[in-house]
């Protein structure tokens, strides 16, 4: 049985996604687009598969870190249990906040905000190389002596407990926002308002950022997304698109010095003879025109099937893969990967994006035959 809470939670983030649309017919508000909140579901996927292969380097690190320099070993009791769940979420809060004060670390980050709406779909847009960009963070816990078993398990709880923040039907929760991460302080962070941005970088507790002074309540109407929209829906694109920005400024500096800032700075650095930093443009929600492309609604129907089936494949992907020969985790990891790239291009109207999708249709139906022939074989 895979420990880690997410995976055993997936049937529960469909099932509240699906009670938010509910509450939100009801009260007669939309927040939710199909194209956004399908291409949120894929990067959540490929974040989970690929996790099948980056986490042998992250968790792979923790363990050799406890096994061989741990100054004790900690029992996993409940007081032990609470005081991980605190010092981890500490730990959280400076990955949370190094990831959005060095360009680097954005890279790995960014995926997270680049909706432009926000809703619980949000909560599973997660970029697929964060973890390996921040993992160091959580090696004092190791040091300390708690087991790699235990840090998998709160971590999830953590991660847990930021999918319900991610919604616009929840109000303030009074004397809870005083302690706790909650939608109103979450909203604000995903707000790119001038005055939002690169505030309440909390997990589950809110007291980290009243201490260390990246506080805001929310005032404005939050303005989600990055202050230089992404304008896509390919979940690949979503989650090498700032290297790549990274890159072009990296071949535009002409000083080694300043290079080697861009990569360590605050995003949207720039040296002073290219104009310095990029400022934060004011925006007002009411004005605010969020990224769009019409869909034919055949192509709409036809993509939402094709997700639920990826949806279910997904699922039971993770739920094996521990099973899976190494040649078929990489298989059923590609497979997956081109049935979310084909979906996000059939919604922009691609034209590559019907020969990937009549090629997978292909490999998936000759896969269909040969397990067919094997196991009547």
């Amino acid at each position: 049985m895979n420990l880690n809470p997410v995976v055993l939670s997936i049937p529960i983030f469909f099932l509240l996604i699906g009670l938010e649309l509910i509450v939100e017919r009801v009260r007669h508000v939309n927040t939710y687009r199909l194209s956004d909140a399908l291409t949120n579901i894929s990067c959540g996927m490929g974040q989970q598969v690929t996790g099948v292969f980056l986490k042998v380097i992250n968790i792979g690190v923790y363990q050799w870190v406890y096994q061989y320099f741990a100054f004790w070993q900690i029992p996993a009791n409940g007081w032990s249990f609470w005081a991980l769940f605190i010092a981890y979420d500490f730990c959280y809060y400076w990955a949370h906040r190094l990831s959005h004060e060095i360009n680097l670390l954005w890279s790995g980050h960014v995926v997270h905000h680049q909706s432009e709406d926000y809703n619980l779909s949000v909560a599973l847009r997660q970029s697929w190389f964060q973890g390996t960009l921040t993992f160091y963070v959580y090696l004092p816990l190791a040091l300390l002596g708690f087991s790699t078993e235990q840090l998998v398990y709160v971590s999830g709880l953590n991660l847990l407990y930021q999918f319900w923040i991610h919604t616009e039907a929840v109000g303030r929760l009074g004397w809870l926002e005083w302690v706790l991460n909650t939608p109103s302080h979450h909203r604000v962070h995903h707000g790119r308002n001038p005055e939002y941005i690169d505030k309440n970088y909390a997990g589950v507790f809110i007291v980290w950022d009243r201490l260390f002074g990246t506080f805001a309540p929310e005032v404005a109407p939050p303005v989600y997304g990055i202050t230089t929209p992404f304008n896509s829906w390919n979940p690949v694109w979503a989650n090498f698109s700032h290297f790549a920005l990274i890159g072009q400024q990296w071949r535009q500096t002409p000083r080694w010095a300043d290079r080697w800032r861009l990569l360590w700075a605050k995003p949207g650095w720039r040296p002073a003879d290219q104009g310095g930093p990029l400022p934060f443009p004011p925006v007002e929600r009411a004005s605010y025109p969020k990224f769009d492309r019409p869909v034919p609604g055949a192509v709409s129907r036809y993509v939402l099937a094709q997700y639920v089936l990826t949806a279910g494949l997904a699922a039971a992907y993770l739920f094996g893969q521990a099973h899976l020969t190494w040649p078929l985790k990489i298989a059923g990891a590609l497979f997956i990967g081109a049935s979310i790239i084909a979906g996000g291009g059939l919604l922009e109207g691609k034209r590559w994006a019907w020969w990937l999708e009549g090629g997978r249709l292909a490999v998936a139906g000759l896969a269909g035959l040969g397990y067919y022939w094997w196991a009547w074989s």
